[in-house]
């Protein structure tokens, strides 16, 4: 028998308790914008990834970037970077670890720059993988691979450091896969995603299903989508736990919205949403879609469902900026 669907109303601040213990916990501040001091655990490294398009989030940009260990860009990204920082002492201080990518985007200006610099650049030449999955596999080599960084290190003066032209990244990637007994046992990274939501509607789909992909390939990966209105991140089967400062919510955060994208599903519960829902089936093709919703939960919200999917938080960028620089 069908359990009833319930859809409850909510006042603007109720308190989120009386749910089952979550494995999963994403805390809205620890998304590289800045440490929350309530936090008990450690924080996992944070990855800046920048695609290549108009960089539009102002100085949220440079938060992220000073919060990240690591910052990559694929390809004509290192355009955006390079432009954005219009001052050179500024521009001097933004430079990325790597770009990778088959360099026909970039401006032969700006990646004489980066190479006088000494950036790590790194040109892979296959169609059958996006500048997306070559960043991301270059990412996973860095932070997992101490042979891979060896491997770089020895051979700087070579030609591409020595990788095959073609797809050369990959195959040191699935190398290391192959060594890798567990995938749980590594250590867990925020990656932060900018410029990959926007522009061409096939590059954003493929953007969105990266999270869906990386959540199977390389689930160490914690990845956000920042853009000037939202925040986009993955939310995984079963009870995951949004955690944020109440001011923060308050000031900065407006709708936020659970989109099925991946396929139809039940939201089993939530708790702590302007209105809350139990046992509700929600897909794309029929429309049902818990949109225009807003977090109220004091200081968190639950979300549990059956299937992954997909939560976008409206932010409002200038307030958010504000927040975090005072």
């Amino acid at each position: 028998m069908t359990e009833e669907e319930i859809v409850i109303e909510n006042p603007e601040s109720i308190e989120v308790k009386g749910v089952s213990p979550c494995r999963n916990i994403i805390n809205i501040l620890s998304r590289g914008f800045k440490q929350d001091k309530n936090i008990n655990t450690r924080t996992p490294s944070i990855t800046l990834l920048i695609l290549n398009q108009t960089i539009d989030i102002g100085k949220l940009f440079i938060n992220l970037w000073d919060n990240s260990c690591l910052r990559v860009c694929a390809d004509g990204a290192a355009n955006k970077v390079y432009n954005f920082f219009q001052d050179e002492e500024e521009r001097r201080k933004h430079i990325p670890d790597y770009i990778i990518g088959d360099l026909d985007s970039i401006d032969k200006e700006v990646l004489d720059y980066y190479r006088s610099l000494n950036v790590k650049i790194i040109k892979q030449t296959t169609q059958y993988s996006t500048d997306f999955t070559k960043c991301v596999n270059l990412i996973s080599l860095h932070h997992n691979s101490r042979s891979f960084k060896e491997y770089l290190q020895k051979n700087e003066s070579e030609p591409n450091y020595g990788i095959e032209l073609e797809s050369g990244i990959h195959i040191f990637y699935d190398n290391m896969m192959q060594e890798v007994n567990r995938l749980d046992l590594l250590p867990p990274m925020n990656l932060i995603v900018v410029n990959g939501i926007g522009g061409r509607f096939d590059q954003t789909i493929h953007s969105v299903t990266q999270l869906y992909t990386l959540k199977e390939s390389d689930p160490y990966f914690q990845t956000s989508f920042i853009t000037s209105t939202d925040i986009i991140v993955l939310i995984p089967k079963g009870g995951t736990m949004i955690e944020y400062e109440h001011k923060m919510r308050k000031q900065c955060i407006g709708n936020c919205g659970l989109l099925p994208i991946g396929k139809p599903t039940t939201i089993i519960e939530t708790c702590g949403l302007k209105w809350d829902v139990k046992n509700w089936h929600t897909s794309i093709s029929s429309g049902k879609v818990s949109s225009n919703n807003r977090f109220v939960g004091q200081g968190r919200c639950y979300i549990n469902v059956e299937d992954d999917l997909v939560l976008n938080i409206e932010v409002y960028l200038d307030k958010l900026i504000e927040y975090i620089y005072t």
